[in-house]
């Protein structure tokens, strides 16, 4: 009989899903050591193995079979196309996806965005997938990070980003005009690893559920 390895999950290693997803493993009775600068750590006497790595990156390890379970955003998952289960809606890091023009523009409505017109952003999937749907066609150019600042210098005329309270889009002097979607933190699972590992899984699962309806 193989003797398979200890089960996997990621977490996200900064960001703003960084906290709260170590603070619900720990609610839920697994200590978290995050204070080295090893990516990996054990929990559970040895039965569950931590990652830390880029929120971004965790549906594709998960996707993949490198870990079993991960921590990140409805988003994050979409964005990478990664076929996985998403077994519970982790209920924090509310966010929404949202395109957004300078104040001063004309267009109120996606549709009334002129064909040919930059779109920046960090989603470039979601992206392109959303104006395809619509039937809009604009030059999405990818970004990593200050997407708000993109209008202002040129470099593009439309802006998706994720938004909580509307503040850096009001600050960079943009205006929402519609939203494409909202997400959540997601505890994702591997398809074969739950097949082969549902006990194991399950166990986990519960776990988190428990301390979530009690908190």
């Amino acid at each position: 009989m193989i003797e398979l390895r200890p089960l996997r999950i990621a977490l996200p290693s900064k960001g703003r899903l960084h906290k709260p997803s170590v603070e619900l493993l720990s609610r839920a009775g697994i200590t978290v050591n995050n204070r080295s600068r090893s990516y990996l750590s054990e929990a559970l006497g040895g039965a569950l193995q931590i990652v830390f790595t880029r929120a971004s990156d965790i549906p594709v390890y998960v996707h993949f079979g490198a870990v079993d379970l991960g921590v990140t955003g409805h988003d994050l998952v979409l964005e990478r196309g990664a076929d996985v289960y998403e077994l519970l809606d982790l209920g924090f890091g509310w966010c929404k996806m949202v395109v957004a023009v300078p104040e001063d523009s004309a267009v109120n409505s996606v549709l009334e965005i002129p064909q040919g017109s930059r779109v920046a952003t960090s989603f470039p999937n979601i992206t392109t997938s959303f104006f395809d749907e619509l039937g809009v066609k604009v030059e999405v150019i990818e970004v990593e990070g200050a997407v708000e600042i993109a209008p202002r210098l040129g470099l593009a005329d439309v802006v998706v980003d994720l938004s909580t309270t509307g503040q850096t889009l009001r600050e960079n002097e943009l205006r929402e005009i519609a939203t494409i979607l909202e997400s959540t933190a997601r505890l994702i699972c591997n398809k074969v690893s739950f097949r082969i590992r549902e006990d194991e899984v399950m166990a986990i699962v519960e776990r988190l559920r428990g301390c979530m309806w009690s908190s």
